[in-house]
């Protein structure tokens, strides 16, 4: 939907604030400490008396950004000094894995998840990008942080026309009326980065035009310097609280590179352009057309595509065609890229996936993806190593799999990735796609596996590749249940997806499915093998 609501009223150690609606793109006043505000206004508004006189537009923009993050800087501050005092005294005498402990702990995740969620919608920008990037880490952050930061992953705040515009004249060096036909002023999408205008070519075709929001340019390194600043503070006094090996900085440094990538639209148009080389013999796969003459490292115009979101689930089946069809294609499009070609999609939320007819055959779906500005290239010795880590993980090779774990960097904490990617535990032996029972996670609470302390431990030894992976793996796993696909399906095809990467022979692929555990029968004896699904007969 284009508008989301969320209700908050969250303690601050500066004082109660409430914001009785937060329209995810317009945040109430009242949700900012009483001095942040004035001196917001009081910037803006002297600003407004150097910014007329002689300064392009672009300028302008630049200086709105420069003038934007030295308040923002200040709110941030306020929300991670109200988060880490709330977590330090608000938990102080309780014993670890206590009823008391675990509600009051995840009353905390849920006041800081609300407080991160306000900051990033007031503050806009690359703060909106981290409240994505936290929300999409399911298995890593608490669930908390997940449920309340999921509403951040489809849409974002729009900008007026006027003021987007800018890019496309500066960049192109040409007014917009000689460079299009006709724009739509109203944007018909927008991210955390970039918003999208519907358009047509003097030549006649509808094309769609992403224009980066201009302020980015200055404000993203002074909003970057802030974030950094205020991790390396968190970092200190995790370290005074006796959390030595608590580095925040290494998740900083993840997010910043992606970032800094994601912000060049060039790469964006060069992943476009590999990923439907990769895909060119898969008709069920669409990549729009880029005109590349009209893109910029800010600007990409591409072919315009309609289709239905892919978590529109009843828009899709009352179009006539199958939804667990779409998320069966979906995952053989994932898993190939993911375990195959190394080239991965990261930033797969429902307004990059649309679903249309195939044009060859309308009874079929077309998966069109969008939005190529967030990609992963893994190295062939990475992707090797994780197809390892993947076939140890569904045969139950602990053995195996702390080897290849350790070769990745992991080293002990290798022993909850079965939580992460399977949802079961390293002792369990159920099939695939099986849950966790309740007593299950009660017993992983009281056992203080799923601690802050453990799952700090796992983020620091995992390798960004890893970070992003995982990233991939949980967008497609929430699709493929919205679409009414199991995930029993997801990870098998995943598990055929690795055979095949690290056996191309079928002859060395079979006779290895032969030399694993009993335990796994029932699941490889339902992969495909080459060509043809082995079903284990009764």
């Amino acid at each position: 939907s284009d508008v989301y609501k969320r209700q908050v009223s969250t303690q601050s150690t500066w004082g109660q604030f409430k914001v009785s609606t937060i329209d995810v793109f317009k945040v109430d006043s009242s949700s900012c400490h009483p001095w942040v505000m004035p001196l917001e206004y009081t910037l803006k508004r002297y600003s407004l008396l150097y910014l007329k006189f002689g300064i392009d537009a672009q300028t302008r923009s630049d200086l709105r950004g420069l003038v934007h993050s030295i308040p923002s800087g200040i709110h941030a501050a306020g929300v991670v000094t109200s988060c880490i005092f709330d977590y330090m005294y608000n938990l102080k005498g309780l014993e670890p894995a206590s009823d008391a402990y675990l509600n009051r702990r995840s009353e905390i995740h849920t006041r800081c998840a609300e407080r991160i969620l306000a900051l990033s919608v007031r503050n806009r920008g690359i703060y909106l990008k981290l409240g994505q990037y936290l929300g999409n880490l399911n298995g890593i952050m608490p669930r908390e942080y997940t449920e309340v930061l999921k509403v951040l992953q489809d849409s974002g705040p729009s900008i007026p026309f006027d003021e987007a515009k800018v890019v496309i004249e500066h960049d192109l060096g040409r007014p917009v009326n000689e460079l299009f036909a006709s724009i739509d002023e109203k944007a018909i999408a927008a991210a955390t980065l970039a918003q999208v205008h519907a358009a047509y070519l003097h030549t006649g075709e509808k094309i769609a035009v992403k224009i980066q929001f201009p302020f980015l340019r200055t404000q993203t390194p002074s909003d970057l310097a802030v974030i950094r600043y205020l991790t390396t503070v968190c970092t200190r006094l995790l370290e005074w609280r006796d959390f030595k090996d608590f580095d925040l900085l290494k998740l900083f440094t993840t997010f910043r590179a992606s970032l800094v990538d994601e912000l060049d639209f060039t790469l964006e148009v060069q992943n476009s352009e590999l990923t439907r080389e990769l895909f060119k013999n898969d008709e069920r796969i669409y990549i729009p057309r880029v005109y590349k003459e009209y893109c910029s490292s800010r600007l990409v115009v591409m072919e315009f595509v309609q289709g239905f979101k892919v978590d529109d689930r009843e828009g899709i089946e009352r179009y006539g065609l199958s939804s667990v069809e779409v998320a069966k294609t979906l995952i053989d499009i994932f898993g190939k890229m993911l375990f195959i070609d190394g080239h991965v999609h990261c930033d797969a939320h429902p307004g990059n996936i649309l679903i249309r007819r195939l044009p060859q055959d309308e009874k079929r779906a077309q998966i069109v993806l969008l939005d190529h500005g967030f990609y992963r290239s893994l190295s062939d010795e990475f992707r090797k190593r994780f197809c390892e880590m993947w076939v140890s993980l569904v045969t139950f090779d602990n053995r195996r799999l702390k080897r290849v774990c350790a070769e990745l960097g992991i080293g002990d904490q290798y022993k909850f990735l079965p939580l992460v990617f399977l949802n079961r535990t390293r002792a369990s032996r159920k099939k695939l796609g099986d849950s966790l029972t309740y007593q299950e996670w009660r017993s992983l609470h009281e056992d203080d596996v799923l601690s802050f302390e453990r799952i700090n431990g796992l983020l620091q030894s995992l390798p960004p590749d890893m970070m992003y992976v995982i990233r991939a793996s949980n967008l497609v796993a929430s699709h493929n249940l919205t679409l009414g696909g199991k995930t029993r399906d997801r990870l098998l095809t995943y598990t055929d997806m690795a055979l095949k990467a690290l056996y191309p022979n079928r002859l060395k692929r079979a006779w290895a499915c032969l030399l694993y555990t009993s335990d796994a029968a029932d699941d490889l004896l339902c992969v495909d093998l080459g060509g043809r699904r082995i079903i284990k007969k009764k």
